[in-house]
This record gives C-alpha cells, structure tokens and sequence, in this order.
C-alpha cells in the first residue's frame, strides 16, 4: 500500500460529522455543510487521522470498501484532495498550497494519490516569518468522482473588488474549474446581476455563441444565491456542468481578500483587482517618493501575468536621462501608462527622446 490504512478513518460526505472541520478540514467540510443543505455536491469520503474520528470504521479494509463503492466496478477515476483545517477559511493563507490530484484510477493509483495528499502538509513552508505551520495530522484526505466537466469555472457570489454585493462574478472555461485555478487558461468572464441579467462580459460574445448561455448563467446564479444563504454569506465557489447539463458545486469558500486563491502563473480578470491592488499597497511602502507613486503604477498586469517596476521599487537602477517622462504609451495590455523615467513593464517599445 502507499499508505499506513491502519492509522486512517473513513468518513462519509454525507456523514453529520463531516461538517466539522477539526475532523474533516475546511475544505471537506463545507462541501458536507453543501451537501446537508441540497446543494448539488459530488458523493464522496473523507479519510482523516483514525484518532479523530473514534466512532468511524477505520484500516485498510475500511478504506478499500470505500474506494471500491466509490469507483464502482468500472474504476471509475477518482479526484484525490487535500483538506487541511487550515486552509479554505477566512484567515488562513493555506488555501491550495497541498496537493490535489486528478483523475486518479485503480487501487495502487490511490494508495499512492493519497500518500502525496498526506506528505503534502509535511512539505509546507510559511509564507511569513513566525507562520505557525500545521503539521501532518492536520491533513484529512477529500475523494470525490472525477468529472468531465463540459463546461467549468469560478464564480463570486459577489464582487469583492467593488465591493458590490448586486453582483455576481463568473469566469467560464470549456473543461474543468482547474484550469482557471491554476493560471493555464483565461476564461470568457461574466458579470451578472442578482436577477440573473448579463451586465458585462469579456471578451465579447455574440448572443447564441456564449459558453455560458442565458440557462446556465440562470442557474449559477441561483446556486451563487443558495450557496450564500447555506453559509451566511457569499462565497467563492468552483463549478462544472456534465455533459448532461447539470451542474455541480465541487468547491466553496468565504469571500475576503486575505483568503484569495494563490498566485496563479495567469490572473484572471475577477483576481486582478485583488491581487494587483494588495501587491502594489505592500511593495510601495518606502520603495519612492508618494508623489512618483501616484502617477506610475509599480504593479500591473501583462497578458494576464502581475508585472512589477523594478526601478521604482530600487531593485535596478535608474534610466538612462535620454529616456523622458514625456514619452508614454500603452502596454500590450491595453491597460498601464509606462512613463521614460523608468516606469516601463516589459516588454515596452518606449524609443529613446532625440
């Protein structure tokens, strides 16, 4: 085996116990709390630290009865996730730094899946000095179905950057949720009213060509809103409709800034204000003159990749005097003013003032 079955306990999804994230970590947990509260959620099980959980089957047995209902007799493939009760909360900065894996099938495949999971949390190290890092026993071990998604992504229940709670925000790919998640692809992202009418989206769609038509974005929205009043609030969700057309909660968490996702190679457009905004507050203080500041940015976005001025920021030196303030333009982004005096985010076709 690729793990020690003895040691861990077997929890079901839909299990009452499974909604308390000091056994089952954040992130299970609230899919359970889903669950109980008839929002569309995956079956599953939890396998957690066979201590705590002393009123579940636990060993080797235990787990590969629960794999072997789970996968059925075809093997179906698997999603092997980390649920610390660290992560997924309003305060942590944990969220999605433990390993997650998909498409997991066979046996020895999840045996192996789920000693990653586990060794996983012993691999962290703390983003600041003095971060008080949870250690192994912290970890319990989410398995789900692996679903093909048809069409998958992110939605906010509400818009964190503008802080409109009227508003709710989708990113949408063809595929699973993950490739947004990870930065590998950029999204077509939707702003939808609470009644489920389509203020904005980017990039631009012709009315019967939209990834997410009216019915979907209908039903998104109602789950955004059903989502919120099962938690008190509204949530950061991950979603996927089958190839049938139903759609499926795989993923929620609090809206706050601090418990956005990790830095992803790619910002999509609904993590940009967040992202960008916090980073250039924090690389700012005593980096230069306030009145510099204001009128260069020192963090913006480049093809969806966060892109910081380095001059401004002391790390290089200054421009040569050749290059004058007075020669600006507009990155390829379509977004950031670069000015001569150094505040140019490559790649940048700023020419030398003659």
């Amino acid at each position: 085996m690729g793990f020690e079955g003895a040691e861990l306990a077997v929890v079901p999804l839909d299990a009452e116990h499974a909604k308390d994230a000091v056994v089952t970590g954040a992130k299970a947990a609230n899919l359970a709390h889903a669950a109980v509260a008839g929002l569309p959620v995956l079956p599953g099980f939890v396998l957690v630290p066979a201590d705590r959980a002393p009123w579940a089957v636990t060993g080797e047995d235990a787990v590969r009865t629960a794999w072997r209902a789970l996968a059925g007799p075809d093997e179906r493939p698997l999603v092997v996730r980390s649920s610390s009760a660290h992560e997924e909360t309003e305060d942590s900065s944990m969220s999605g730094r433990f390993e997650s894996l998909l498409d997991v099938r066979g046996w020895e495949e999840f045996t192996i899946a789920v000693q990653i999971v586990l060794d996983s949390a012993g691999r962290l190290r703390p983003l600041r000095p003095r971060q008080e890092i949870p250690d192994g026993d912290a970890m319990a071990v989410l398995v789900q179905p692996m679903l093909q998604s048809a069409v998958g992504g992110v939605m906010f229940g509400a818009d964190p950057v503008e802080g409109r709670t009227d508003r709710i925000l989708v990113s949408a790919v063809p595929g699973g949720p993950h490739q947004l998640v990870d930065g590998s692809t950029q999204g077509a992202r939707y702003q939808l009213t609470r009644l489920a009418r389509l203020a904005r989206t980017d990039p631009a769609e012709a009315r019967g060509h939209r990834l997410l038509s009216h019915r979907r974005q209908v039903r998104l929205v109602d789950l955004a809103k059903k989502t919120e009043r099962a938690f008190g609030g509204p949530q950061d969700m991950e979603f996927g409709f089958d190839a049938d057309g139903k759609l499926w909660l795989f993923q929620a968490r609090p809206i706050t800034a601090m418990a956005a996702r990790p830095l992803p190679g790619v910002l999509q457009a609904l993590e940009e204000g967040l992202w960008v905004t916090l980073m250039s507050h924090g690389l700012t203080l005593g980096a230069a003159p306030w009145r510099q500041l204001r009128k260069l940015l020192v963090v913006t976005t480049v093809g969806g990749r966060a892109a910081a001025d380095l001059r401004l920021l002391g790390a290089i030196p200054s421009a040569p005097r050749s290059w004058t303030s007075s020669t600006r333009h507009r990155g390829p982004a379509g977004r950031a003013r670069h000015g001569g005096s150094g505040g140019c985010v490559p790649p940048c076709r700023c020419r030398p003032s003659t």
